[in-house]
């Protein structure tokens, strides 16, 4: 063998060996069970988390594979799972202080892949979704006792300043095919607001559209439409150098049918408020820990200071 391709292929040749050796020595069964762990305590200890397997991608990405989230506290609690999900973390940003990783997830329904980047308070979000359980984040909720079901397709694109949240940009559009709210009620069992069906498959799927310029968010479009709860909103939240400060200036209409209205009293205070073709007119208004909230010329008293 000439000595100029010995001196390319010999070198290769022990990287090459080296890698090999370093990946079939790497404890990655000791990272699953660490990694694991860390996701239950950065969730409060609520969540069991199990990953089945861990393996190398390339040089900076893993395959987790098999991993599920069961809510502690929840009877009868059905764990949400993922099939496997790759994880790449950027190598050379890490020199500039950039944390940057992308990621690819299946799940058992859907998939959902994108990157996130963070630099000292900034963050840089992308996610797109098809067809995805809905599982995951009625997981997530479930100790604050709210619940939900279905699916969500989209596009999430955000650009987050923690020190100037007036220079936040981005966007989110959402589409949910299928939507289903839990029961709801206060811990006393006096106050109930039975499940909804917000979308189905058989009918128009829900929409969110929000464009956000300068810290101020601007919600073009949020529409229910064909299930227990109709509803359309549009207008915009204010931005502020302080998230308490920040101001709501939304309008639209609502409308609930029989079955559901029904079973939820309250209703009773605003029924003056119903048009004719049965919506009743809202506005949202005032900061967003104290909002001012009018169902037609009724405003809904709330338990805080403006």
């Amino acid at each position: 063998m000439p000595l100029a391709i010995r001196i390319i292929v010999y070198p290769a040749f022990l990287i090459i060996t080296f890698f090999i050796f370093v990946l079939a020595l790497f404890p990655f069964d000791s990272i699953r069970l660490r990694t694991a762990s860390e996701l239950e305590n950065a969730l409060g200890g609520a969540y069991e988390i199990k990953i089945d397997s861990m393996s190398p991608s390339l040089l900076t990405g893993v395959w987790l594979k098999g991993v599920s989230m069961t809510p502690r506290k929840v009877a009868d609690a059905i764990p949400y799972k993922i099939k496997k999900a790759k994880i790449k973390v950027a190598l050379s940003p890490l020199l500039s202080g950039l944390f940057e990783i992308d990621f690819d997830v299946i799940a058992e329904k859907g998939t959902a892949k994108g990157e996130f980047s963070w630099k000292k308070g900034f963050y840089n979000i992308k996610i797109k979704t098809d067809k995805l359980d809905l599982g995951l984040f009625s997981a997530l909720l479930s100790q604050s006792g709210m619940s939900f079901s279905g699916m969500i397709n989209g596009n999430v694109s955000l650009a987050i300043n923690e020190e100037d949240p007036l220079s936040n940009q981005g966007s989110i559009h959402l589409q949910f095919p299928e939507l289903v709210l839990g029961e709801m009620a206060t811990t006393d069992g006096s106050f109930k607001i039975p499940a909804l069906k917000l979308a189905q498959l058989t009918g128009s799927p829900a929409t969110v559209d929000t464009e956000i310029t300068k810290g101020n968010i601007d919600l073009s479009g949020l529409k229910f439409s064909g299930g227990d709860l109709e509803i359309a909103m549009d207008g915009k939240i204010y931005g502020a150098k302080k998230w308490d400060n920040y101001r709501f200036n939304l309008k639209g209409a609502f409308k609930v049918v029989k079955e559901v209205a029904d079973q939820v009293p309250v209703l009773a205070l605003v029924d003056k408020q119903k048009q004719s073709d049965g919506q009743f007119p809202l506005t949202l208004t005032g900061r967003v820990v104290c909002p001012n909230i009018r169902v037609g010329e009724f405003k809904i008293p709330l338990a805080c200071t403006p």
